[in-house]
């Protein structure tokens, strides 16, 4: 699935993209608000499910090359925003929880995946 078919089928708001963001591809899910512990475990590709808003979380995303970011239910500060535009970092908003977005990100790419991991 690629980014601009999540944004469409889960509704989100793009706060900051690049001109090739919304092409990439996902290529799995990971949920965490620990930066340290995103750092150790999330993939390149990922789409990163957070609700971390500080500026740091452009740094993590640049660091793992994520496909993008998804921050739930917090307001994005303007300067989050800018760095991740500048850094060519996606990044998405919803009102929507993580555990709500986690279930429908895990079913929309087990359904596109027949080898993806179950349960």
């Amino acid at each position: 699935m690629r980014v601009d078919e999540l944004v469409s089928r889960l509704g989100l708001q793009v706060k900051a993209m690049s001109k090739a963001g919304g092409a990439r591809e996902i290529g799995g899910g990971f949920v965490g608000d620990v930066l340290s512990h995103v750092m150790a475990n999330a993939r390149p590709q990922d789409a990163w499910v957070t609700v971390q808003t500080h500026e740091n979380v452009v740094a993590v995303a640049v660091l793992l090359d994520v496909a993008c970011v998804v921050v739930c239910q917090r307001e994005l500060p303007p300067e989050t925003c800018q760095r991740a535009q500048s850094e060519g970092v996606t990044l998405l908003w919803t009102e929507q929880g993580a555990f709500e977005v986690a279930g429908k990100l895990y079913a929309l790419l087990s359904s596109e995946h027949k080898g993806f991991r179950e349960l």
